[in-house]
């Protein structure tokens, strides 16, 4: 056991090793850039990647099992409307097969954003090196400071960190997922990508008919989480200040995917 602990700890190093430390000079565009061509470009991260893939995978499986055995006072069972759809197509265990493997990477992107964005020591934040820029009149400011940052240390963890975000969080993800929403249901776009969603008329095999929707349609509905994120930790550009960011935990990022 203890060399199964020791062995998923030091990939967990590996893949954090793959993650830029934050820069006044980097944008978080550049960031994920550099984060996923380190591991793409690297045999030993792909490798670790495929690992924490196959990790998250069987951790949905096991909470998709135990779900069915945790008690629940009996209610009224929500009508079921439409045909339900008794055999999965080839299509369909393909699409669920690659939204799966997806996940795997969703993770990794999602808090090895928080990662990059982690908070650093203020003597190492602050240090010699950090560049300024000029306010005029003699006034400077770190740019580096601006937003919020991730916090992993539990010495920091707060409700103002972890619970505070949750709201922020919800409601930008919401938004963003709106308009998706909406596209995805235009004419032009329907057929190809969202129908194939909609051919599941009465869900009831929990993860499974979940994520049973086009690759496409999964990719941007996942990575809206890392969106709704970066915006509530580095704020909404062009807001006129009006949203500078705050800080979010790792538990914080935690529960609003859980939730």
């Amino acid at each position: 056991m203890e060399s199964i602990t020791n062995s998923t700890l030091n990939m967990i190093q590996r893949l954090a090793s793959t993650i830029p430390t934050p820069s006044e000079d980097q944008s978080t565009l550049y960031l994920l850039q550099q984060t996923i061509s380190q591991v793409t470009t690297n045999t030993n991260h792909r490798k670790d990647l495929l690992i924490l893939t196959i990790i998250v995978i069987l951790a949905l499986e096991l909470l998709s099992k135990l779900v069915y055995h945790v008690p629940s006072k009996k209610s009224k069972s929500i009508p079921v409307r439409g045909k339900h759809l008794d055999d999965f197509s080839t299509k369909d265990w393909i699409f669920i097969g690659v939204n799966k493997c997806m996940t795997g990477i969703f993770v990794y992107v999602y808090f090895g954003y928080l990662w990059g964005v982690r908070k650093e020591d203020d003597h190492h934040h602050h240090d010699h090196h950090d560049r300024e820029e000029s306010t005029g009149a003699g006034q400077h400011h770190h740019d580096c400071c601006t937003g919020g940052s991730g916090i992993w240390n539990t010495a920091d963890l707060s409700t103002a960190n972890t619970l505070l975000p949750l709201p922020f969080l919800f409601i930008i993800y919401d938004f963003f997922y709106t308009l998706l929403h909406w596209l995805l249901h235009v004419k032009g776009i329907y057929k190809y990508v969202h129908k194939h969603h909609h051919h599941q008329k009465a869900p009831s095999r929990a993860n499974l008919d979940a994520v049973n929707v086009h690759p496409l349609e999964f990719f941007l509905g996942e990575f809206n989480h890392v969106l709704a994120l970066h915006l509530v930790v580095r704020g909404v550009p062009m807001s006129g200040g009006f949203w500078k960011g705050m800080d979010v935990s790792w538990v914080g990022a935690a529960l609003f995917l859980g939730v």
